[in-house]
C-alpha cells in the first residue's frame, strides 16, 4: 500500500504563510492545492487562476541601436552611425 500521491503539476508554492510568514510549508492532504505550515499550525490553499489580457497593447520596444541613439539625442549628442 503507498501513501504517495502522484506530484500535482498545477500546485504552486507558497514562499511564506500568510498567517504568520512562516518558511516551514509543506504540501497537505486537505486537497490538491492545500499547504500546511509548521509555525501557526494552519492550512492554506494557493491557486493561479490565470492573467487577464492587458487592456491595451504595449508598443514594440525599439532595439538596442535605436535606443542608444535616442538616449544620445535626448542628451544632446549627435548621433553616431555605424
Amino acid at each position: 500500500m503507498s501513501f504517495r500521491r502522484k506530484p500535482n503539476p498545477n500546485r504552486n508554492h507558497p514562499e511564506y504563510c500568510p498567517y504568520c510568514a512562516g518558511t516551514s510549508l509543506f504540501p497537505d492532504v486537505e486537497d490538491e492545492f492545500a499547504w500546511s505550515c509548521a509555525d501557526c499550525h494552519r492550512v492554506f490553499s494557493v491557486m493561479f487562476h490565470g492573467q487577464d489580457d492587458a487592456e491595451h497593447r504595449p508598443d514594440k520596444a525599439p532595439s538596442s541601436a535605436q535606443a542608444l541613439q535616442q538616449s544620445l539625442a535626448r542628451h544632446g549628442h549627435t548621433l553616431v552611425t555605424a
